[in-house]
């Protein structure tokens, strides 16, 4: 009885949301916002008004927060019944901006489909459903998969795909996230050591021949591997982006009161939004919000760790998908890998990219609640004698 009890404690324990995690997640985001309001000034000056980014992204936050709260609401068995639909339905979106009118294109890269005054970014969404789709896969063939890596084959062939449609929308940084997402996932599942070898070797030949297709990359590659001949052209942003961290110091010239983000950063609402937060709130605003999301992967993970199969390599593909294009991004920013166009979560302006990390976040507090349900309750019927299914 007393062993019983306990599991029934340990039951109603896992089966709460996490609301410090939850809370992270929200201080994050509205950190994100206040420097998108702050950072994004002098582009919105020049493009609407000082505040025609910030209501648009306000009113997209709300929606994204919803959406999270859905995600973490949404029973996982609801959740994977869907799964198919969705995998159909994304694989088709990301079609779209390719083969039909519905196409969009900024800045020469056709990633979007518009509906009347509605925007949509699919590869933002399939970021998720992948890793969904992949844990789900993998569950199903767990037993075979460590035997054999060709048992993930045709799932391979499938993000393989996705990420072709996604690098012909000239979004080779997505792409390139994509794969790498896939490759971690394989590596957790168990899969042999031989076949991720060569799975290995097949993605750097991929990532060589992308980047040498293009002359804009190419560019983009030689100006990295010589920083100080190219600050004007293919570097500016870059060079830009090194100015205002370097001004930002330890503690940062203050919300609201950066100048660099004027003028001097191209597109700094986007993907350089970091560089205008760290002008103006320091290192130690940028040991805050780092410190803030390895809270929130930390309190995940160690529920995550002893929840079942499912829950667990889903949650460390949310985990892995989220840690990279964070990673990426400051990568990107502070020079260490060539400028690339990846989003900083809940903090670069955009729809898709909100939406996706809201909804993978949503997902992760879902999976890391779930998860430890579904494992103490398959323990408690074990110790009754009972099976479970």
């Amino acid at each position: 009885m007393k062993e019983e009890s306990k599991i029934k404690s340990s039951l109603l324990d896992s089966h709460r949301i996490d609301w410090q995690m939850v809370s992270a997640i929200i201080i994050v985001s509205l950190i994100g916002i206040m420097t998108l309001w702050s950072g994004s000034i002098g582009f919105a000056i020049r493009n609407g008004g000082p505040n025609s980014i910030i209501a648009k992204q306000a009113i997209l936050y709300v929606v994204s927060l919803i959406c999270m709260a859905i995600a973490a609401a949404i029973p996982i068995k609801l959740l994977r019944a869907v799964l198919p639909i969705a995998v159909v339905l994304c694989v088709i979106g990301l079609s779209l901006p390719l083969f039909s009118p519905l196409g969009m294109t900024i800045n020469k890269a056709r990633r979007w489909i518009r509906i009347g005054s509605f925007s949509l970014q699919p590869s933002e969404i399939w970021k998720p459903v992948m890793v969904l789709y992949l844990a789900s896969f993998l569950e199903k063939r767990k037993e075979r998969l460590v035997e054999s890596g060709l048992i993930a084959f045709p799932a391979i062939i499938l993000v393989i795909v996705s990420a072709v449609l996604i690098f012909l929308q000239q979004d080779f940084s997505t792409s390139i996230l994509v794969l790498a997402v896939a490759f971690a996932m394989l590596y957790l599942a168990g899969t042999p050591f031989i076949f991720m070898t060569n799975l290995a070797l097949f993605l750097i030949l991929y990532g060589a021949l992308m980047i040498f297709s293009s002359q804009y990359r190419v560019q983009r590659l030689v100006g990295f591997l010589m920083p100080d001949q190219h600050t004007q052209t293919v570097n500016y942003q870059m060079y830009s982006a090194l100015r205002a961290i370097r001004a930002g110091g330890i503690w940062g010239k203050g919300v609201g009161l950066g100048t660099l983000k004027f003028s001097s950063i191209p597109e700094v609402q986007s993907d350089f939004i970091f560089a205008a937060f760290v002008e103006e709130a320091g290192f130690a605003g940028v040991l805050m919000v780092m410190g803030l999301w390895f809270f929130i992967l930390v309190r995940a993970g160690r529920r995550l760790i002893v929840s079942d199969y499912f829950s667990r390599l889903a949650g460390f593909g949310i985990i892995t998908l989220l840690s990279l294009q964070v990673l990426l991004n400051l990568a990107v920013v502070t020079g260490v890998m060539p400028t690339t166009g990846l989003a900083l979560p809940f903090f670069s302006a955009g729809g898709s990219a909100i939406l996706m990390s809201a909804i993978s976040c949503g997902i992760l507090i879902n999976l890391s609640r779930s998860g430890q349900t579904e494992t103490i309750m398959s323990a408690s019927f074990r110790q009754k004698g009972a099976a479970y299914d």
